[in-house]
């Protein structure tokens, strides 16, 4: 996949985020009052867990994915989330401001064991989640292993694992995986590379660069080699030797929506179906874009969202 006009465009436009202009502009984008950012720790087990809380209403734990940290949701969706919704938004291991462990326990089953001490942690009986893309992978990881902590759950961008996953190309996969590849030039792989999905692309980067400027989304973008090493064996090599949680799928009986981008290269819609054939009475819904989907078309997804979880 051609990703050059992304990066260029992503490259521009982190330049022009600095501008206090562009941060006027895209800072606030519903009306929704901006507070600043408090980002609290939890001790869960043998880790520091960095989060922060936004919104308020019934609890809403929103999982990221490979390399992400909780500065990585597009402010546009949040601010439309968190109208109806306490949002808790929080660094897996050793991403971010999150620690980690001297020894190497980073796999998608311990980081499902780590959003289950925070959520036990932080005193609450139950949550909704919404995971996406390796966040997906964990949620499904705590539906499986701590149901009791969930009531309802939507993963984005999910996939199975084992050998009943539909795999990204090698192309995608290489760039994906690359320790030595920019983060941002990383989301230039979940966006389509069309008209469209540069306008989105450029859109939800400027949208997150004036959020951190303002201060309403943490300055918490870092991730270290070692942790992308660590994430990449766990979502790889371990994931997709595992058999285990495909089969496993079959016992959530909590209600699950699965969601994905038409046009996601990274974790193709058919991952999707395949896990809602697993889990009994799984919604499905397919929305314009990528693997960034959520963010391109925050609007339709945020409105699926509440709906969903009522």
């Amino acid at each position: 996949m051609a990703t050059s006009s992304i990066r260029k465009l992503i490259a521009s436009v982190l330049a022009v985020s600095l501008l206090a202009s562009c941060s006027a502009m895209a800072s606030n984008v519903t009306g929704v009052p901006q507070v600043r950012a408090e980002v609290r720790y939890a001790q869960v087990g043998q880790i520091k867990m960095a989060y922060y809380t936004r919104g308020e209403g019934k609890p809403l734990l929103m999982i990221n994915g490979y390399l992400s940290t909780m500065s990585l949701w597009d402010p546009a969706l949040l601010e439309r989330l968190e109208k109806n919704r306490q949002l808790i938004l929080f660094d897996n291991r050793g991403v971010g401001l999150s620690s980690d462990t001297e020894m190497d326990n980073t796999t998608i089953p311990q980081m499902a064991d780590d959003a289950a001490g925070l959520i036990r942690k932080l005193g609450y009986d139950k949550v909704d989640i919404l995971a996406w893309s390796m966040g997906a992978r964990i949620g499904q990881q705590l539906l499986i292993r701590h149901p009791e902590l969930v009531n309802k759950a939507v993963l984005c961008s999910a996939d199975p694992g084992g050998e009943h996953a539909v795999p990204a190309s090698t192309a995608v996969e290489t760039k994906l995986n690359d320790p030595n590849l920019k983060s941002f030039d990383k989301i230039a792989l979940t966006f389509p590379d069309n008209a469209e999905g540069r306008a989105a692309a450029t859109a939800s980067v400027t949208r997150i660069r004036a959020a951190v400027k303002a201060g309403t989304i943490p300055d918490d973008l870092a991730v270290s080699r070692q942790t992308s090493i660590r994430q990449t064996r766990a979502r790889t090599v371990l994931w997709t030797a595992d058999n285990s949680n495909f089969e496993d799928l079959k016992t959530i009986k909590n209600p699950v929506l699965l969601a994905d981008g038409r046009d996601d290269l990274i974790d193709p819609p058919q991952n999707s179906v395949n896990i809602a054939n697993q889990i009994p009475f799984a919604w499905t819904a397919f929305l314009t874009g990528g693997h960034s989907f959520l963010f391109q078309s925050y609007e339709q997804f945020s409105e699926l969202v509440n709906a969903f979880l009522g």
